[in-house]
């Protein structure tokens, strides 16, 4: 992984909300739980940008969405050790797993910048 720690990211930021970047798209990951049934969902969204190496900036359609927005992968549990199996498991880099594309994905901010197509 560049520009990050992967062990930090493996304990902490991918369920925290953290972008990664890898063929031309950003993925954002989070977690989000249910307080009254303990239940966590975990999501993986990914969309097209341009990246420098450590910020990215958005791509947009014409219509101002974000362009090629998909949400990649979901998965609900109790278990937080279980969502972080299927996370890093799914095919969810273009139908590769984390550890496929590992040394590839770059953890990157927002720039605050966003061009048209």
């Amino acid at each position: 992984m560049k520009n990050g720690n992967l062990e930090q990211f493996l304990d902490t930021r991918w369920h925290m909300g953290a972008e990664l970047f890898y063929d031309k798209h950003v993925y954002w990951c989070e977690c989000v739980g249910n307080f009254d049934t303990g239940l966590l969902t975990f999501t993986l969204e990914r969309w097209m940008a341009q990246c420098d190496g450590e910020l990215y900036t958005n791509i947009l359609t014409q219509d101002g969405q974000l362009a090629d927005y998909q949400i990649v992968f979901t998965t609900c549990d109790v278990d937080m050790d279980q969502i972080k199996k299927r996370f890093l498991e799914a095919p969810v880099f273009d139908g590769k797993t984390f550890w496929e594309v590992e040394s590839d994905l770059i953890w990157v901010e927002n720039s605050g910048k966003s061009i048209q197509m």
